[in-house]
């Protein structure tokens, strides 16, 4: 029986003795993993800034992850300006928060919110500019604020050529170069 007794002491002793082992490797590849994921968070850093701050373009490599980066950056805007769409809102300028479309103000902080315009505006329609004013609807005669504005300049300073004035040379305060 002692013998018995003596191998159960040794079996129990040796199940300790591996529990340890196997604890303390454990801690150990928790304690590695966690520093290989430390590095992994520099060099994400490192990288970041290198690109952020456009060092080391000379380099071929870096100049290329440079352009992948900002292909990417394009793509996540495109994608982030249809999520807007589909969800009919605009960003604020002033604090960042989604607002309709069809408010004038943000709802949070009151900045005033300029229209985006991708499709031809009617000639009835107030459009609100980047100097959040009002946009006056092209006159009766057909003319643009830009090209009335350049014939009475022209008048004024006597310039017969700014009545065809395509680039607002003399054109409206509203419409500048």
């Amino acid at each position: 029986m002692a013998s018995w007794s003596e191998k159960l002491n040794q079996m129990t002793q040796k199940t300790i003795s591996k529990s340890k082992e196997v604890a303390g490797v454990a801690k150990l590849n928790l304690e590695i993993s966690t520093l290989n994921q430390n590095i992994k968070n520099i060099q994400n850093e490192v990288g970041a800034y290198v690109l952020e701050k456009g060092l080391l373009l000379e380099d071929a490599s870096v100049s290329e992850w440079a352009a992948k980066v900002a292909s990417l950056k394009a793509e996540i805007e495109v994608n982030t300006e249809k999520i807007h769409d589909l969800k009919n809102v605009s960003i604020c300028p002033g604090c960042g928060a989604e607002v309709a479309k069809t408010s004038k103000f943000c709802d949070k902080c009151g900045t005033a919110i300029v229209i985006k315009v991708s499709e031809p505006v009617d000639s009835d329609q107030v459009v609100v500019d980047a100097n959040y004013s009002a946009a006056e609807p092209e006159e009766e005669s057909g003319k643009s604020c830009c090209a009335e504005a350049a014939e009475q300049k022209a008048e004024e300073a006597g310039h017969a050529e700014a009545a065809g004035d395509k680039d607002n040379t003399y054109g409206c305060t509203r419409h500048e170069a």
